[in-house]
């Protein structure tokens, strides 16, 4: 019997997140719906913006959420993937890496050259998970209707750095068909009147109606001319949706509408609140919530409604806004932060779980049961984080927890168990002796039926060279002298991925 113990330096304030993420009871929906608009204050939309406001009165907004970056871009990344991903302007959080974005783009240094980012992402966890989704982006076709269309163009008010999903490489590589995902507005009326909305919708107001710019026809306009024109917008675009089966009571729709930042302009701070409303009939009527939340908060949620278990960046640490919906209190709850429910793992298989007790008791233990065997246990504590090794092939892994009423409460997922890629480093060999920068080649085979999605080259435990698509890489690393761990990771389009590690000596 294996009994994991919390190390003392996990914190209360940690395990407190984890209490409260496990507590969370963010209810599956069939539909959910994020619209992000520009560079206003949570006043100025209670002053200005009646139709938003009376769907937020009427279900739930947030009263104290504010944004993580200023600069548009960026904050339209936590929203995706729980990071900046620049290291220039935010503390990047665990397993997210700089792509040296700013408020405007991600390009290498010195260059005009687009850095992708190939960090995990909700795009790429809803293709792994089989989730449907769709992009649809005002002016998006008469800009030029590709993934690296810039701001602007063809005299648009298309803005590229409103439309995450565009930097990063499952979009920009199409993996699994992504490109085709981001389309033009136009096409929201159409599948909207056929029924054949996707899981997962982002809206992409172009400048004239997100409150980025003035609306059309105006080149000066005040502050309530402009959100008016923006409030128009939702209110034309929305309504049809939330007319739809899945809008009304019975229904499991989600929407989601919220600002990028509360500045008067797109690179300028203020540190105001942002406005956020939740819409729809799960949502607890008039609630206001008073917690503080951030982008990667509402990145958590809209996981949890698409039952998407896998945390990216910030979101691994961020409370779900549970306090807009039910909760049960009469058994254990459990959440999963990895791996992803139906997704595709290599034969070592970690699992990340939290639990909470029911009221006045606390957690007296833990099973692991993978195809209904016993394949871990744990006593009284919070978290678990077993490694477990598994067979090929499809498996249905159930988590349990305890506590000290005697009730229990489970948390059930399917995995399906690939090889790994397999990774040669050429060169250096393993405890060379060699001089900076470090020449990495290598090159990777996939698992059956799949290519090559990525790769991290990692030194000493901090990522220093990533790439995208591609069987082989040939990098370049400055290092210090001194002994080095370097890790080579390659990823393919199974989800899986495989190592090759080697030390070297840089004289």
């Amino acid at each position: 019997m294996w009994f994991q113990q919390l190390g003392r330096g996990v914190s209360v304030a940690l395990l407190l997140l984890a209490s409260l993420a496990a507590l969370a009871q963010v209810p599956l929906s069939q539909h959910v719906v994020l619209v992000i608009d520009e560079n206003t204050t949570f006043n100025d939309v209670i002053a200005n913006m009646p139709w938003l406001v009376s769907k937020g009165n009427a279900n739930g907004y947030a009263s104290n959420y504010h944004s993580d970056n200023s600069g548009s871009l960026m904050d339209y990344l936590w929203l995706a993937s729980g990071s900046c991903h620049s290291s220039a302007n935010c503390t990047l959080p665990a397993g997210t890496h700089n792509f040296n974005c700013s408020g405007n783009d991600c390009y290498y240094p010195e260059t005009t050259t687009t850095d992708p980012i190939t960090d995990d992402n909700i795009f790429r966890l809803m293709n792994n998970a089989g989730v449907s989704w769709k992009v649809y982006a005002q002016s998006y076709a008469l800009a030029g209707g590709t993934p690296t269309t810039a701001d602007n163009q063809n005299g648009t008010f298309y803005y590229r750095r409103h439309n995450a999903a565009t930097w990063y490489s499952d979009v920009l590589n199409n993996v699994d068909g992504s490109a085709s995902k981001v389309v033009d507005l136009s096409e929201l009326a159409i599948d909207v009147a056929k029924g054949t909305l996707a899981r997962f919708t982002i809206i992409v107001p172009d400048g004239n109606h997100d409150a980025h710019d003035c609306p059309v026809g105006m080149v000066t306009c005040s502050v309530a001319q402009n959100l008016a024109s923006a409030d128009k917008f939702l209110s034309s675009t929305l309504s049809p949706i939330l007319s739809g089966t899945d809008f009304k009571p019975g229904g499991s729709g989600l929407l989601f509408v919220t600002f990028d930042e509360c500045a008067s302009g797109t690179n300028q701070g203020c540190g105001a609140s942002v406005y956020l409303a939740v819409i729809g009939p799960q949502v607890k009527p008039h609630t206001i919530s008073v917690l503080p939340y951030k982008h990667e908060n509402t990145l958590r949620t809209l996981l949890a409604a698409l039952g998407i278990n896998t945390l990216p960046g910030a979101a691994a640490t961020a409370v779900e806004m549970s306090d807009f919906f039910t909760t049960s209190g009469n058994k254990p709850l459990v959440a999963v932060g990895s791996p992803a429910k139906g997704g595709t793992v290599g034969p070592s298989l970690t699992i990340q779980a939290s639990a909470v007790p029911t009221v006045n008791h606390a957690i007296t233990g833990w099973y692991v049961y993978v195809d209904d065997a016993p394949v871990y246990d744990a006593q009284s504590v919070a978290a678990i984080n077993p490694v477990l090794n598994m067979n090929l092939g499809t498996h249905t892994v159930l988590v349990r927890t305890w506590d000290s009423s005697g009730a229990f409460g489970d948390r059930s997922f399917s995995v399906t168990v690939v090889p790994k890629p397999i990774v040669a480093v050429g060169t250096p060999s393993n405890y060379a002796n060699v001089g900076s920068p470090v020449n990495i080649r290598a090159s990777a085979s996939p698992t059956a039926g799949h290519t090559i999605s990525g790769w991290w080259i990692y030194a000493d435990g901090a990522g220093a060279f990533s790439a995208g698509a591609g069987s082989a890489i040939n990098a370049s690393l400055p290092l210090k002298a001194g002994a080095h761990n370097l890790l080579v990771r390659a990823w393919d389009t199974s989800g899986a991925y495989g190592d090759r590690t080697l030390s070297v000596q840089i004289h």
